[in-house]
């Protein structure tokens, strides 16, 4: 029998307990402390090529890899667990995709070239502690040169939808060909595949006619086209949407020519265009590059130099990009404009280098409407470009009188007019004292001392398009970001020490 005594100590012994802490809050009145979080589950990364005969060029947001959990079939109604767009490599025809982050497990990976709305390609894929790679191949590829399934471009039969044509380097002497299959890519290998024109270009048109839709041309050579009208081709273009990457045209009456009216888009990047061009008595001029009446023309990351008399860039399309390019008469050049859009239409000029030189024929840089604005659009941008006029004389821009012109950011060198009402249009700046890194061998990189650095403005947008420079020209024909310090400097460089 309990006595007080042994109540007391239990009682005691009880207070005791709760003092230590037994299974009482802890002293000062807090609660318990949190039990660790959970260790994050360990993830990895999936990437790969994506072949450039599978993406639309056109449309460039459109192009996504998607990755849906487990093993399924692809459908726009299934929630993807992440997606990533196809980018392409700095200075070459070549693409991938980088999806990181994501736990082990299996996926089914798929590509679209249309934002989702249908899948093109998909893969199971299982990721289990490591990076994967999973890339996405051509639909079929054909092989031409020495030893392979046909030994010359205009000997390929049997053609179909979305074919890849590898042609090795080399060189390649006609005959001609016209290509008339939809979707193909036709890719130089192992280097530029060098086509040869032959005397007689019995199509009358050009060493290759391109007739299908949706074609893209890598990494190929183009030399010595002519026929008696006096506008032979390196490419005569006549089928909607075309895409030019990594080529050379040169030594030709026309670099390329054509692009029927339509709705259809030319995109010519990472190129070079030289010794092209002519104006024979009797005929009309050819050109380093004469883009038609199509809806969208875009030239980025090209060198387009020494044209023959006719315009080293000239284009009746509705919109036009000319973005980061280096395009020039330089020391000797004969050319006529350096930039023509004679019939206007939507046009953003943005981060070019434009050099006019001593021998020129004609004395505008730039001109805009000079054969009518019959184009829907009288809207031109001229945004942080390096102008260089070594005439001495002429004309920077040369607008028709209903231009509608946004001039901004521009460095204008040398003498010459500007061809706008300068006092609206600011800010922009003209020097003979340019200080750049060697005027003489045309590099136009800026120096601590060249005018105009972190003295421009914000270019806003025009229209839906961002006029702010992400990018600046990279010789030879390739691109490098541009990176802004303080604040964004004229001209076409950004001075970084």
């Amino acid at each position: 029998m309990p006595t007080r005594y042994s109540s007391f100590v239990g009682l005691l012994f009880a207070l005791g307990l709760a003092a230590c802490g037994g299974g009482a809050a802890p002293e000062g009145g807090g609660t318990s402390a949190p039990p660790p979080p959970p260790t994050p589950a360990p993830t990895v990364s999936l990437s790969g090529a994506v072949d450039s005969s599978l993406r639309n060029r056109h449309q460039e947001s459109a192009n996504l890899v998607y990755a849906f959990a487990g093993f399924i079939t692809p459908s726009p109604s299934v929630t993807p667990v992440a997606t990533a767009p196809v980018t392409q490599n700095t200075g070459a025809c070549t693409f991938r995709y980088d999806l990181a982050g994501l736990p082990n497990g299996n996926y089914t990976i798929a590509l679209t070239s249309d934002g989702g709305a249908t899948f093109q390609r998909s893969a199971n894929v299982t990721l289990a502690g490591s990076a994967t790679v999973n890339n996405f191949t051509p639909t079929r590829v054909l092989q031409v040169g020495p030893g392979k399934q046909f030994a010359h471009p205009s000997q390929v039969m049997g053609l179909m939808n979305g074919d890849v044509v590898e042609i090795d380097a080399g060189v390649y002497n006609g005959p001609d060909t016209t290509w008339t299959t939809n979707n193909l890519t036709l890719r130089g290998v192992g280097g530029r595949a060098h086509m040869v024109a032959p005397t007689n270009i019995s199509n009358g048109k050009g060493i290759w006619v391109t007739q299908g839709a949706n074609m893209a041309v890598e990494n190929i050579e183009f030399s010595g086209a002519a026929v008696s009208a006096m506008n032979g081709a390196g490419i005569r273009a006549e089928g909607q949407n075309l895409v030019i990457c990594g080529s050379y045209f040169h030594d030709n009456q026309n670099g390329i020519l054509g692009a029927i009216a339509g709705n259809g888009n030319v995109l010519i990047e990472y190129s070079e265009f030289a010794h092209n061009g002519g104006c024979p008595p009797g005929f009309g001029c050819a050109h380093n590059m004469y883009i038609g009446n199509t809806a969208r023309f875009t030239l980025r990351y090209s060198y387009s130099h020494h044209a023959r008399i006719g315009h080293a860039v000239k284009s009746r399309a509705q919109e036009n990009y000319i973005l980061y390019n280096r395009i020039m008469d330089e020391a000797d050049g004969t050319s006529s404009y350096i930039i023509d859009l004679p019939n206007g239409g939507l046009s953003y000029v943005v981060g070019n280098l434009l050099q006019q030189g001593p021998f020129t024929d004609n004395p505008a840089i730039l001109a805009y409407g000079a054969e009518g604005l019959i184009n829907s659009s009288r809207t031109l941008y001229v945004v942080n470009n390096t102008f260089v006029n070594d005439l001495g004389s002429g004309a920077f821009l040369q607008l028709d009188g209903g231009t509608v012109a946004t001039v901004r950011n521009n460095l204008f060198v040398g003498n010459g007019n500007f061809g706008f009402d300068a006092t609206m249009q600011v800010p922009n700046l003209q020097t003979n004292a340019p200080n750049f890194i060697n005027r003489g061998a045309f590099d136009y990189r800026p120096t601590a001392t060249t005018p105009g650095i972190d003295v421009g403005t914000a270019p806003g947008l025009g229209g839906t398009f961002d006029l702010k420079p992400v990018f600046q020209y990279l010789h030879p024909t390739n691109r490098e970001a541009r990176h802004t310090r303080n604040g964004i400097d004229i001209g076409a460089y950004e001075f970084n020490p």
